[in-house]
């Protein structure tokens, strides 16, 4: 018999399996996602986005200039948190 073909499971199907699923409608996910970002795509492309990926990749694009002040961290805190509870993945 010839020998079985070891399959390699691709790094996001790997990554995939592990990930935080959010419990929340695509509607809620939306409003959440459009208080966060300053830079968003409409409230019908955020819907698609949503309906068609359980995983959508944001980018952080904080780039501070001078001292950071505690506030400006704390404040990014609770958005990071808040698009990764709708299912996002960062890019930092």
């Amino acid at each position: 018999p010839a020998p079985k073909k070891k399959t390699q499971a691709t790094p996001v199907a790997a990554m995939e399996q592990n990930l935080f699923v959010s419990t929340m409608s695509v509607e809620e996910k939306v409003a959440l996602a459009m208080s966060v970002g300053e830079e968003t795509l409409t409230v019908e492309e955020l819907t698609a986005l949503y309906t068609s990926r359980p995983h959508p990749v944001v980018y952080d694009g904080f780039e501070p200039s001078g001292r950071m002040h505690i506030a400006q961290g704390v404040l990014r805190a609770i958005n990071v948190n808040k698009l990764t509870s709708t299912g996002c993945l960062f890019k930092f």
